[in-house]
């Protein structure tokens, strides 16, 4: 179980306390084993959804039978900075600065890069990691192998990604404008939407994915945030750029519910991670 691993905090940046990242240490000793790198959702702007929310599927993860989880160093989970939610308004004249929530692209992918470079400088992983996002998350999990300001950064083997935003403009048109509030909070006029949209990226993200060896979607039919079509079409960019691919549209469950269980989130996990290391 998560709280049986040796867990600690640790923040990255200085710039808002949203910095930060959890541990949770299993073996930091054995350099050929894998990190599992987890990147919450929230539309990129809730502050209910934060770091913690990966407990259950380590959980799960920790409790399985399955063999490949001797082949874990570790687990962690990164928070990001936020934009503003509607619901949790701040008065940017009594709020401090480290806590204000005013993030916009690409601040939050950043963070992201930001978090993965810390914990490679200081854990010495490199390459032995998988990165995982759920909705938001999984959009910036994609986000940074497309990004080309990855110098400093050792790209992961595989990318698992579940109920992701892959299309901006795609997803909003489909649910009738109702996105366009959170879309917009976060990349600004819908006519920059697409140039940050992973489904949009119009070079190859095999090209710019530098060690890469797979990546898997998940997608649940009982979730009614995230239609059918979104996941298709990231697995078309995908399989259009080479991109060694895994499909898991055999998800059970909400949105929310998939990482509150972490049971399906774990199954997944374990099969790419497993796929990876017999390569």
């Amino acid at each position: 179980m998560a709280a049986s691993l040796d867990y600690s905090v640790h923040q990255y940046g200085t710039e808002n306390y949203l910095q930060k990242l959890g541990v949770w240490g299993v073996d930091f000793e054995d350099k050929s084993k894998y990190w599992i790198i987890y990147i919450h959702g929230g539309a990129w702007r809730d502050p209910r959804v934060d770091l913690e929310t990966f407990a259950p599927t380590i959980d799960r993860i920790v409790s399985s039978q399955h063999p490949i989880t001797s082949a874990i160093a570790a687990f962690a989970s990164l928070d990001y900075r936020l934009g503003p939610h509607p619901l949790f308004p701040q008065d940017p004249a009594s709020t401090p600065a480290t806590q204000y929530r005013n993030a916009k692209h690409p601040d939050h992918l950043n963070d992201i890069r930001f978090a993965l470079s810390y914990l490679q400088k200081r854990y010495g992983f490199g390459s032995n990691y998988v990165l995982v996002g759920h909705s938001a998350g999984a959009c910036l999990a994609f986000q940074l192998v497309g990004s080309p300001e990855n110098a400093d950064l050792v790209l992961p083997q595989a990318i698992v990604g579940f109920e992701g935003i892959y299309d901006f403009t795609g997803i909003n048109s489909r649910y009738r404008g109702g996105y366009a509030e959170f879309l917009a909070g976060a990349f600004g006029d819908p006519s920059c939407w697409d140039s940050a949209a992973p489904m949009k990226f119009p070079g190859s993200l095999k090209e710019g994915w530098d060690g890469g060896k797979l990546a898997a979607l998940g997608w649940s039919r009982d979730d009614p945030l995230i239609d059918e079509p979104e996941i298709d079409g990231m697995t078309a960019k995908l399989e259009k750029d080479g991109v060694k691919l895994v499909l898991f549209k055999d998800l059970h469950g909400g949105h929310d519910e998939l990482w509150e269980n972490g049971a399906d989130v774990a199954r997944m996990i374990l099969t790419t991670l497993d796929a990876v290391y017999a390569t």
